[in-house]
């Protein structure tokens, strides 16, 4: 795993120096933490939260958005000094020991939720992202570590979220290098929005090269 995230974070390094070559200088921790706040918003907009009308979960896209998260904390530990993903694998683990960082209240919260027999698994998902938000909006990366490990073990598993990250970094590379920045890439290709062309390209494939010209073949075609 530790191999896995190294490479992830290699990445994320060359992605973003893609958008901006000095990005380090350019960007501010608050940026990426406010990039997770609101990809949790979005995340729980994939859930039914809304007590007023029937709602269906979009699984596929809450796994988007937490690779899309992912993406965001890789910049924050980039930008870290002397990074330590120790709270990230205490999540990952659900370790609940020596969380310095992390309220009992919330930890006792979460361990009620999780034996009540009758409740519902979407709430726990809801209060889990409610919680990395919390933190990232309090600038608390270990905290943010911690919630997002918890989530990746309960929604996907870290092996599916290394194969997402790797296709949403591609997507991301195709996405600049056709005008995502400046507003002439166009997200929705046939119909169908980019994401959805990328989980079913990943379904197609069994190696990230074959990804990749899956993918370029068709965003490229697509004429933008």
């Amino acid at each position: 795993m530790e191999e896995k995230i190294k490479h992830c974070l290699d990445l994320q390094d060359q992605l973003n120096k893609k958008i901006n070559e000095n990005w380090k200088e350019i960007r501010t921790k608050e940026d990426f933490y406010r990039a997770i706040w609101l990809e949790c918003a979005e995340a729980v907009e994939s859930l039914p939260w809304k007590w007023w009308k029937k709602t269906q979960p979009d699984i596929e896209n809450l796994e988007i958005e937490l690779a899309d998260i992912f993406h965001f904390i890789l910049s924050l530990i980039l930008m870290e000094k002397n990074p330590d993903l120790t709270y990230f694998y205490k999540g990952l683990n659900e370790d609940f020991k020596d969380l310095k960082d992390i309220e009992g209240d919330y930890i006792n919260h979460y361990l009620a939720q999780t034996y009540q027999k009758d409740e519902d698994i979407y709430q726990q998902y809801i209060y889990l992202f409610e919680r990395m938000a919390e933190k990232a909006l309090k600038q608390n990366l270990n905290g943010v570590l911690f919630f997002f490990g918890i989530l990746t073990k309960k929604l996907i598993g870290f092996d599916r979220l290394y194969l997402l990250y790797m296709g949403k970094n591609i997507l991301n590379h195709i996405r600049q290098e056709m005008g995502y920045k400046s507003g002439e890439y166009k997200k929705v290709i046939n119909g169908l929005e980019d994401n959805k062309h990328l989980l079913r390209v990943i379904k197609e494939v069994d190696n990230l090269e074959k990804m990749e010209e899956n993918l370029r073949k068709i965003l490229l075609n697509s004429g933008g």
